[in-house]
């Protein structure tokens, strides 16, 4: 699995791709609130959980939970950990780790401090979850008011049509 569409947290919709790389490029150096998604502890343990509970699940996709391995990233078939960073001053960046593990047991969110040179590649079983804001919904009118307006239309052009 490369990512995810449609992750709800807290109310809103984000999208999630699955990286390896250092904090510092994937995160435009990692030391700046505004590099971040979330920007609050709070807000990446929201997000973190979120993809307990709306992505590393199993289904008919794939059995992204109980096959960790199948992350992007992640190399390693027990476990696999995802790193949402939000806070960063270039040395060291605070972030959310969502541990997936083969068994629901072990699957979990903890804070940790990550050298923002780490590189992921070097860690077979940590990836970084880089978010962005999805798509907004465009409401649709309902059925009531598109047959409404069709009929309005119709009733105008009558009018104007000559007899």
């Amino acid at each position: 699995m490369l990512g995810a569409s449609g992750v709800i947290v807290d109310g809103n919709s984000y999208n999630v791709e699955f990286l390896d790389g250092t904090c510092s490029v994937l995160y435009s150096g990692c030391n700046e609130a505004s590099d971040f998604t979330f920007q609050t502890s709070g807000a990446a343990e929201l997000a973190a959980n979120a993809l307990l509970d709306q992505v590393f699940l199993d289904g008919v996709l794939g059995d992204f939970d109980s096959d960790p391995d199948l992350t992007a990233g992640c190399e390693f078939e027990f476990i696999c950990g995802a790193f949402t960073p939000w806070a960063g001053n270039g040395v060291v960046n605070d972030s959310q780790l969502v541990s997936n593990d083969f068994e629901e047991l072990g699957d979990g969110v903890s804070h940790v401090a990550v050298f923002v040179g780490l590189h992921t590649n070097d860690e077979a079983n940590r990836v970084y979850a880089v978010w962005s804001v999805g798509a907004v919904p465009v409401p649709v009118p309902g059925p009531g008011v598109l047959v409404g307006l069709g009929l309005l239309g119709v009733g105008v052009s009558s009018l104007k049509s000559p007899r």
